[in-house]
């Protein structure tokens, strides 16, 4: 751990701003290497002592707590895994991140949050004099491509100056930065990209499983769906021989970086969109319901993938990969 002393000393050499992550996990963790590689100085708080003593190794300063880190940092993220993490770690917890910000410091969060919480994170910046974005990330998954390797898009928004002053760092953590508005539109668009994903997850699994009880065979099913326009791009189609087939996802020391219990959430929380608009949403309807199933069947550690059990077992077929199968 470092002392103030060795923190403002190595600060003052720096003409960079100075990154603040409270949350070191699969994204956190990475994006802070990623920031350390480019030459940031980078001030991390996590729970977990052993994952920050693995990121200090590669240069990261430790900090004791989310409001300490506040203190010594410019630009401050906050990577987690629930809104009530976020509110906990920034608000409402024990140090927290608000009693340590100083004005003029942004603040972004790429957790997958709440538009409620949004808000509320928000207009407690507003009163700090502290400049806001919610900026959620997408990762990469297995099938799915990143060009400089550490994620897809982030989708941030709040005001256009703020984002401005910082989209040379968002550039770092993906391939694309999408800018979308006002504040919580970067949180609608995550949410909509997860529910429809998940739908389109779904809509995948039950084609398969129909095949297979079919007598299809799962290599013909395979290629079926891959060379045709939506196997170019949707439904986590890719993915499958590695996630599914191989049935990685029936096995927890996997330790999945996505799971059933955390992509429950981000569907309920879409869900919880359109209820508040009174927009039908019959098929996130669906797929909520087999969340909340796999739930109740003890599947919350799982990786997403895990979901897809509940149509094998309606179908009475299971899809793995067999001996001579090219995916």
């Amino acid at each position: 751990m470092l002392s103030r002393n060795n923190i403002s000393k190595t600060n003052s050499s720096l003409n960079s701003p100075k990154l603040g992550i409270i949350g070191c996990g699969n994204i956190g963790g990475r994006q802070t290497a990623n920031f350390i590689a480019h030459g940031y100085s980078v001030y991390i708080y996590d729970i977990n002592l052993d994952r920050m003593a693995e990121l200090e190794s590669l240069g990261a300063h430790v900090t004791h707590s989310c409001a300490e880190l506040g203190t010594y940092s410019d630009v401050i993220f906050t990577s987690l895994p629930t809104p009530g993490d976020v509110v906990s770690a920034v608000l409402e917890g024990e140090n927290n991140l608000s009693q340590g910000l100083r004005s003029g410091s942004i603040y972004i969060d790429i957790t997958t949050n709440s538009l409620e919480t949004i808000f509320r994170l928000h207009n407690a910046m507003e009163k700090l004099g502290v400049e806001m974005l919610d900026a959620p990330f997408n990762d990469c998954p297995e099938g799915a491509k990143s060009e400089g390797g550490m994620g897809l898009a982030v989708m941030a928004s709040g005001s256009r100056k703020t984002f401005e002053r910082v989209e040379p760092i968002l550039k770092l953590m993906a391939d694309h930065v999408l800018y979308c508005g006002e504040v919580g539109n970067g949180t609608q668009c995550k949410l909509i990209h997860n529910a429809v994903n998940a739908v389109a997850v779904q809509a995948v699994t039950e084609g398969i499983t129909l095949g297979l009880a079919q007598g299809l065979p799962l290599q013909t099913i395979w290629d079926a769906l891959r060379f045709g326009a939506f196997g170019q791009n949707a439904g986590d189609i890719h993915g499958l021989p590695h996630y599914w087939f191989s049935r990685r996802c029936d096995d927890l020391s996997e330790h999945p970086d996505f799971t059933v219990k955390l992509l429950h959430k981000d569907l309920r929380l879409a869900l919880d969109i359109a209820s508040q608009q009174n927009i039908s949403v019959p098929q996130l309807s669906l797929t909520v319901k087999d969340y909340e199933e796999a739930v109740r069947k003890g599947f919350s550690d799982y990786a997403t993938t895990k979901v897809r059990c509940l149509q094998e077992e309606r179908a009475r077929v299971v899809a793995k990969a067999t001996e001579g199968d090219r995916f």
